[in-house]
């Protein structure tokens, strides 16, 4: 006993080491209380909506050993068709154990339909029916909106001012439509104020935000396919053809061979 106090006391012995550590170390964790109704329902719950996704080799051989080998053979022979006829040896790979271990797996998630829609004012004032995720190809990004077609957030109300203000100072003073017509009214000529306030027999686009395949479709190639292949130039070659035939049964239908053709 008396040893040990000494121990205790000399600042190199490993017994002053321990008991200055017992100081420093944390108390032990308590015992964790029983989990209650309420927490065993939510936990409960949690667990009922982790997704269960497929797992790798390497966890369902946790702990234990793989038990596929890293080996591979090892052929003496590199011709490309030919191989000897001894057995090829076999060679330990580190590569080969390692590949269960890397993996990727996915989670995509649950398909939530789309419920909500555009509702931007159109030209013809009505409201974009288009139920696009977060973005209309004609009206951008999609905001909340009330019945009247108006963002119901300020700051998107903003945006969309700022937006309109853009576009009317970008535009000419001379092409604004109210101008144009006084001057069509004082001069007496058509300056397209009718088209350009989107009224009138204008030749406009149906939808200006998608791309037209047919204007695609007209090159060089269908252009000339076009007038080759059209019903009056082949009809042309058709009878250009039975001619040649005809003149060629008249001149050998003495012949057997060509009587029965």
């Amino acid at each position: 006993m008396a040893r040990r106090d000494e121990e205790a006391r000399d600042p190199t012995s490993a017994a002053a080491q321990l008991h200055q550590l017992h100081g420093r170390l944390p108390p032990p964790p308590s015992p964790r209380a029983p989990v209650g109704p309420d927490e065993a329902g939510k936990l409960a719950a949690e667990w009922a909506r982790a997704p269960v996704v497929p797992f790798g080799v390497d966890l369902c051989y946790w702990g234990q050993e793989q038990p596929m080998a890293g080996r591979i053979l090892k052929r003496d022979s590199e011709h490309r068709f030919w191989k000897p006829s001894e057995v090829d040896a076999e060679v330990d790979s580190a590569s080969v154990p390692e590949m269960p271990w890397n993996r990727c797996i996915t989670f995509a998630g649950k398909f939530e339909p789309v419920r909500h829609q555009c509702r931007a004012p159109r030209p013809d004032g009505r409201l974009c029916e288009r139920q696009d995720r977060l973005k209309c190809p004609f009206h951008g990004k999609i905001i909340p909106r009330d019945e009247a077609g108006r963002p119901l957030h300020p700051e998107d109300r903003a945006w969309e001012q700022r937006q309109q203000l853009r576009r009317q100072a970008g535009r000419a003073g001379w092409q604004d439509p109210e101008f144009m017509r006084d001057v069509e009214a004082a001069t007496g000529v058509d300056l397209g104020s009718s088209r350009s306030s989107g009224r009138g027999k204008g030749k406009r686009r149906k939808h200006p935000g998608l791309t037209d395949l047919k204007q695609q479709a007209d090159t060089a190639r269908a252009r000339i396919a076009k007038k080759v292949f059209a019903k009056a130039a082949v009809q042309r070659v058709v009878t250009a053809m039975n001619q040649m035939d005809r003149k060629k049964h008249e001149k050998f239908a003495n012949q057997f061979n060509y009587a029965l053709t």
